[in-house]
């Protein structure tokens, strides 16, 4: 991409360790098709993306129809069965707020083009999102009707939430530390943070390698596992409550790392939900964890 400049992080994005060492390499399949190293900290094993776009250039990056939580597009089969998986998963996640609130107010960053802002305001909870991307924060705006930030930094310190929701937004942030100690101040007393992420130890993940398509680069600026989100969570002052398995998002992350691998459309969606499911078997049997993880902490008291 023209104008892109790189950086390395000072440390690891986890434990601030200095050494690291390459894990692999994997390719920008949405957008620049270029090449980018996957590193692993020496120190806690955290996998994240260096060297990387910095902030005034990994924009440029979600500049496509392909990327469909930004376009809404439904040009393509993927884009059709994201959005068929994307109305079940509504549902899905207005009960786990539910059940962590049956009301009060909601903020979710990187909320998109507002699809579930808007399914929870229609069920009566106050709402308020944070999008970067200026289309997907006006589509957004005009229609559902929801007071959308760029940045959370926009988000007035005097602020609290009762439950705060990043569906799949972490392994985008540059520094999440620095992101949780925010959402900490931004909630209110024993309220909720919700976190889902995918798990580069999954088996799919393993069995596709490069072309795995969670690892989705240079966008995914961090590749998580397990215990990389007990350690965040515990160190800033939320006790972790619930882990619980993503079971549809290996048969959808599984089609996509099919097409990666050359098959086309049909044969992608056939392979994509054997292998898909077969992730999700070894995940049920064993102690391997799904494609992507949930996970739903509370704030401590101070």
């Amino acid at each position: 991409m023209e104008h892109t400049v790189l950086e390395t992080p000072d440390g690891c994005p986890i434990c601030g360790g200095a050494g690291h060492r390459e894990a692999l390499s994997a390719q920008d399949h949405t957008v620049s098709h270029e090449a980018f190293t996957l590193v692993d900290c020496l120190t806690c094993g955290c996998r994240y993306t260096a060297p990387r776009p910095d902030q005034h250039s990994i924009g440029a990056y979600y500049s496509s129809p392909d990327y469909i939580s930004h376009s809404n597009s439904s040009r393509s089969l993927q884009d059709r069965l994201y959005k068929i998986a994307r109305r079940w998963a509504l549902r899905s996640k207005h009960a786990i707020v539910y059940d962590c609130r049956p009301e009060g107010r909601v903020l979710d960053l990187g909320c998109g083009t507002g699809e579930f802002l808007g399914y929870l305001r229609s069920r009566g909870y106050l709402v308020q999102g944070v999008e970067p991307d200026l289309g997907a924060r006006e589509m957004a705006i005009a229609n559902h009707a929801i007071e959308v930030l760029p940045v959370i930094d926009a988000v007035p310190a005097h602020e609290q939430f009762h439950v705060i929701t990043m569906w799949h937004v972490l392994e985008h942030v540059p520094d999440p530390r620095r992101t949780l100690k925010k959402l900490y101040s931004l909630l209110a007393d024993r309220s909720f943070l919700i976190i889902a992420v995918p798990d580069h130890e999954s088996w799919d993940a393993q069995h596709y390698g490069k072309d795995w398509a969670a690892y989705d680069v240079p966008r995914h600026l961090l590749h998580f596992r397990r215990q990389d989100i007990r350690t965040l969570l515990q160190e800033h002052g939320f006790t972790l409550l619930k882990v619980r398995s993503m079971w549809m998002d290996a048969l959808y992350i599984a089609m996509l790392s099919q097409r990666y691998r050359g098959s086309g459309a049909v044969m992608a969606l056939v392979l994509g939900g054997l292998l898909g499911s077969w992730s999700n078997l070894i995940a049920l049997l064993g102690d391997r964890p799904t494609s992507s993880t949930l996970y739903i902490a509370q704030k401590r008291e101070p």
